[in-house]
C-alpha cells in the first residue's frame, strides 16, 4: 500500500467547505455531483443510528462506494439495507452491497478500502483488533475505546503495523466540523479575539435515545455520560485552545498544542431513566443526565462546559463563548436533526473590542454603546442545505466524510483527528468522572501517563509534517 508525504485534509480545507460563498455544487446538487480523483469502497460497521447517518452521506459523495455492511441485529441491517437502496435505478451491477452479520466477513474483504467502525462503544476495541491489521483505513466513531487501556492497546497495535502496510485512523469527531464552529476556529487563527483566555460550551439537548439492546443506559458500556458524550467536547476544547495564535500578530502567529491539567466536576443523574429497569436484575441506569465540568490548560486558559439531557426546550442546542484578550467570538448550533434552518440565518457572532477598552477604560462611567454591542457583528456559516439536511449533525459528518476521502487520496500519513486526539478527550472525561465521583479536582496526571501522551502527539505532529 503506497504513502507518500502529501498532507492530509487541513483546517483550511475544511473552513472552505463552511464558508457560505464556497460553490459547493461540484460536490453535491446544482448540475449534480462530480468525482474528484478515484473513488473509495467502503464497509459499514454497526447500522445503528450513526451508522446510518454514514451511509447516507456515503451515498451523496461522489467519490464513495458502498461495498459492504456488517451488524449482528437483522433489525438494523434491514433498515440499513432499505437506506442504501432507496433511489437505486436497477442497472446491473450498481450499488450492490454485500450484508454481513460479522464484521468479522466484511473486514475478510480485499476490495474495501476504507472501514466505518460505528458499534455501540464498549464493542470497538474488539472490532479495531481486528481491523488494524488489515491495512485498511478505519474511521471510527467517538469515543475510540471507553477505558484509557484500551485506548492505549489501540495505539501499540497500530504502531506495530509495518508503516507502509497501515492505512490511516482517523476517529470521528464530527462537532469539530460543524460549519459556524470551523468559522471560529478560522478567526482564532487569524488573530480576531487576539489570545485566547476563556472558553465556554453548553449542550442543552434530549435525553438519550433508545439502542440496540439499550446498551447506552449503563456506564460499563459506554464510559460515563463525561466519555460517551462529553469527549465531543473536551475534544473541542483542546481542538479550539491549539488553534489560538503563541506569538507575533494575526495569522502569521503560529499555532500550537494546548494541554489539559485539571479537571473538576459535578452533576447527577436528577431525571432521566430513572424509572426504567433492565435485565434479571432490573437494573437502574446510571448514567448522567446533567453536569459542570471547569477544565485548566497549560497554556493559560480556562475552559468551561454546562450540560444538560433534560433541556431541548431551547433555541440553540449546542453554544460556544471564546474570549481573548482583544474580543469574543459565540457560535450557536441548532438541534441535531433540525432539518428547515435559515441556510442565511446568522449563527455566529464576531466581537472586537475597540481600542479604548483594550487600553484600559479609565472612566467612572460604563462605556457606551458604540464600545459594547456596537463592536459585535453577525455572521452566516453553513453548508450547502442538501449537505446540512443529510443526517443529525448539520452536514459535519459529511465534511468529515470529505476530509477522510481526500486525505486517502493525497496518500497522508497521519489523521485530521489522531488516536492521540482521542486519548485526551477520553482522559478529560475519565478525570471528570472521578473528580464528580470524588468530589475534588483530579489532575490528567492522575488517570493518565502525560509524558506518554505527549511524545503520541510528537510523533503525530512530526509525520503530519
Amino acid at each position: 500500500m503506497y504513502r507518500s508525504e502529501s498532507p492530509s485534509f487541513s483546517d483550511d480545507d475544511a473552513i472552505s467547505l463552511a464558508l457560505t460563498t464556497e460553490d459547493l455544487s461540484d460536490l453535491v446538487g446544482g448540475a449534480g455531483p462530480r468525482a474528484r480523483g478515484r473513488s473509495l469502497r467502503f464497509g459499514v460497521v454497526g447500522t445503528g443510528c450513526i451508522g446510518r447517518e454514514h451511509l447516507e452521506n456515503l451515498r451523496l459523495h461522489p467519490n464513495a462506494v458502498i461495498a459492504a455492511i456488517a451488524d449482528p441485529d437483522e433489525t438494523s441491517r434491514t433498515r440499513a439495507q432499505a437506506l442504501i437502496e432507496k433511489g437505486w435505478t436497477g442497472e446491473e451491477g450498481e450499488g450492490y452491497v454485500s450484508y454481513y452479520a460479522s464484521h468479522a466477513d466484511l473486514l475478510a474483504r480485499t476490495d474495501i478500502d476504507v472501514v466505518i467502525i460505528a458499534t455501540p462503544n464498549h464493542t470497538h476495541i474488539d472490532v479495531l483488533r481486528d481491523a488494524i491489521p488489515t491495512g485498511k483505513h478505519i474511521l471510527c466513531e467517538k469515543p475510540l475505546c471507553t477505558t484509557l487501556d484500551d485506548c492505549f492497546e489501540v495505539h501499540e497495535l497500530y504502531e506495530a503495523q509495518p508503516t507502509d502496510q497501515r492505512g490511516l485512523l482517523w476517529v470521528g469527531m464530527e462537532y469539530r466540523y460543524m460549519a459556524p464552529l470551523l468559522r471560529v476556529a478560522h478567526e482564532l487563527r487569524e488573530g480576531t479575539i487576539g489570545r485566547l483566555r476563556m472558553l465556554s460550551l453548553r449542550e442543552h439537548r434530549f435525553p438519550f435515545l433508545r439502542k440496540v439492546g439499550d446498551w447506552n443506559r449503563f456506564n460499563a458500556n459506554t464510559g460515563g455520560t463525561l466519555v460517551e458524550k462529553a469527549c465531543h467536547f473536551f475534544d473541542l476544547m483542546c481542538y479550539l485552545t491549539a488553534q489560538h495564535p503563541q506569538s507575533g500578530e494575526g495569522s502569521a502567529r503560529a499555532a500550537h498544542r494546548s494541554m489539559p491539567l485539571g479537571v473538576y466536576a459535578t452533576g447527577g443523574q436528577a431525571i432521566n431513566h430513572l424509572d426504567e429497569r433492565y435485565g434479571d436484575e432490573q437494573r437502574t441506569p446510571d448514567i448522567l443526565d446533567h453536569a459542570y465540568v471547569l477544565i485548566d490548560f497549560d497554556s493559560g486558559v480556562r475552559a468551561s462546559l454546562e450540560m444538560s439531557l433534560f433541556a431541548e426546550a431551547s433555541a440553540n442546542q449546542f453554544e460556544v463563548s471564546l474570549v481573548g484578550e482583544r474580543g469574543k467570538l459565540e457560535a450557536f448550533m441548532p438541534g441535531h436533526g433540525e432539518k428547515d434552518m435559515d441556510m442565511h440565518a446568522p449563527n455566529v457572532r464576531i466581537g472586537v473590542r475597540a481600542p479604548e477598552m483594550v487600553q484600559g477604560w479609565a472612566s467612572d462611567r460604563p462605556p457606551p454603546p458604540a464600545y459594547t454591542k456596537g463592536c459585535v457583528r453577525e455572521v452566516a456559516a453553513h453548508l450547502n442545505a442538501k449537505i446540512a439536511a443529510t443526517g443529525d449533525h448539520h452536514g459535519s459528518t459529511y465534511v468529515e466524510l470529505e476530509g477522510l476521502i481526500r486525505s486517502v487520496q493525497r496518500g497522508a500519513t497521519k489523521a485530521n483527528v489522531s488516536i492521540a486526539d482521542s486519548v485526551v478527550a477520553i482522559a478529560c472525561g475519565v478525570a471528570a468522572q472521578r473528580s464528580l465521583a470524588e468530589q475534588r479536582r483530579v489532575s490528567l496526571s492522575e488517570v493518565v501517563d502525560m509524558e506518554r501522551l505527549t511524545r503520541m502527539f510528537h510523533d503525530h505532529d512530526a509525520a503530519a509534517l
